[in-house]
C-alpha cells in the first residue's frame, strides 16, 4: 500500500481514507465525455405494431389494415440485404426517400424512430415535415412545415 498525499491542505493517505478518487494530474477526476459525440445512435429494428396500421373500407365492402405510408424504416443503420441474401437483390444501398406530391406542391416526410416515446406506440415515430414548392425555371422553394409529425392534424 502506497503512502501519499491528497487535497489541500496536503493529508496523508492512510488505510480508513484516501480522499476522493482523483486521476493523476487532473483535480476534477478523469473526464468521461458522452460516446460517440457527432454520431446518430444506432436504434434498433423494430417491427410494425397493430397500431401502426390504419383501417379502411375496401372494394368488396370489408375492412382491411393498410400499413404506414411513409413505410417506417430504421435510418440509423445501413441498408443491408435481406436475411439470408448473398447479395443485396435492392438496387441501391441508401434508404429511399418517399415524396407525397400533388402538382407543383411536394411534401417529404422521413419518418424517425423516437429512442423513448412518451405516451402510447402510436408516438414512437416522429419526424420533420418539409413543403417544397416547385416554380417555373426550376426553382423552389422549401419551408419546414412541422419539426414533429406528431402535431399535424393528418
Amino acid at each position: 500500500f502506497c503512502k501519499g498525499v491528497f487535497g489541500y491542505p496536503p493529508q496523508r493517505i492512510t488505510k480508513k481514507y484516501s480522499g476522493m478518487h482523483c486521476h493523476p494530474g487532473r483535480p476534477f477526476g478523469y473526464p468521461h465525455p458522452r460516446k460517440r459525440q457527432g454520431k446518430v445512435k444506432r436504434l434498433p429494428n423494430v417491427r410494425l405494431r397493430s397500431y401502426d396500421y390504419d383501417i379502411l373500407p375496401d372494394a368488396t365492402g370489408g375492412y382491411r389494415h393498410r400499413p404506414p405510408y411513409p413505410p417506417r424504416v430504421n435510418r440509423t443503420i445501413p441498408v443491408q440485404p435481406p436475411y439470408g441474401a448473398k447479395k443485396n437483390p435492392f438496387p441501391t444501398t441508401e434508404h429511399k426517400t418517399y415524396r407525397m406530391r400533388w402538382k407543383n406542391i411536394e411534401y417529404t416526410y422521413q419518418p424517425r424512430l423516437m429512442r423513448k416515446p412518451f405516451g402510447d406506440g402510436t408516438q414512437r415515430w416522429s419526424g420533420p415535415v418539409t413543403r417544397i414548392e416547385h416554380h417555373p425555371g426550376g426553382h423552389k422553394t422549401t419551408t419546414l412545415v412541422s419539426h414533429d409529425r406528431r402535431l399535424m392534424p393528418f
